[in-house]
């Protein structure tokens, strides 16, 4: 029979450790509190405060909780109503958590179980795929079924870019004053930050697609072009269903605020 181990969150942000189990090895044991346990763990209430032999068995911490400004407060001075508050929370956290966990692990596994499918596959040619695979999607044989694959890769650009928006400013300068405004505009908002100080990849690029044939221009472009690189790239996996091959694909969700 599987045993399912409890997990605790300890309320102390810094805890090395912070998801334990939730049992008298790891956290202290208080009748009286609503959640029958401390919010810190004895780790962490041990490193914080240890005391001397003068000190000791004068102070016993399972009788307080921290709020939130870090101050110990008395059970018996914590309102009923916040003591089961605390409790719920820090029990869904912990189930959260460790659903997380099982979310990671699955897809860990099934990211590896498809790499190895399609390994399979490619060898029924003699080909030998190795490394990364690209954007794929597997159905099952009555077409009800399938799980998508797909590989975002993270552009960024290098100080190139600006050197092509100090060219497109040229260009503008250039030109007649009868030159079209909403050009200019176009371009702003493609050079333009968002909130978090970044730029909008997507409109960087599609200034290459406007038909300018100005060479300064031309070679804006093609600093723009050799100024992009990829740093890094991440998988999505999404898996589909749908009841009769008439009826529209429904995703799996398993965002919780989807479900």
């Amino acid at each position: 029979m599987n045993t399912t181990i409890v997990m605790k969150t300890c309320g102390n942000k810094n805890c090395p450790e912070p998801e334990q189990p939730a049992d008298d090895d790891h956290f202290y044991r208080d009748e009286k509190a609503a959640d029958k346990r401390s919010s810190w763990c004895i780790r962490c209430q041990k490193a914080r405060y240890k005391t001397n032999d003068s000190q000791k068995g004068k102070v016993d911490l399972a009788e307080y909780m921290e709020d939130g400004q870090g101050r110990l407060v008395h059970i018996d001075q914590v309102r009923e109503i916040d003591k089961l508050r605390d409790e719920l929370v820090r029990n869904l956290v912990a189930r959260a958590v460790d659903l997380q966990r099982q979310m990671i692990e699955f897809k860990r596994i099934a990211m590896d179980e498809i790499g190895a499918f399609v390994d399979q596959s490619a060898r029924e040619y003699d080909v030998q795929m190795g490394g990364k695979k690209g954007n794929l999607t597997l159905y099952t044989y009555d077409m009800n079924y399938k799980v998508m694959i797909q590989i975002s890769e993270y552009l960024v650009f290098d100080e190139r870019l600006q050197v092509a928006k100090k060219l497109i400013d040229d260009c503008f300068t250039s030109w007649t004053t009868d030159s079209r405004s909403e050009i200019r505009t176009i371009i702003n908002d493609a050079f333009s930050v968002n909130q978090e100080g970044k730029i909008n990849t997507r409109r960087i690029l599609a200034l290459r697609r406007l038909d300018i044939q100005d060479p300064l221009w031309q070679k804006a472009m093609t600093a723009i072009s050799e100024s992009l690189g990829v740093a890094g790239s991440k998988s999505y996996m999404r898996i589909y269903r749908r009841l009769e091959q008439s009826k529209s694909w429904q995703v799996i969700s398993l965002d919780l605020a989807a479900l």
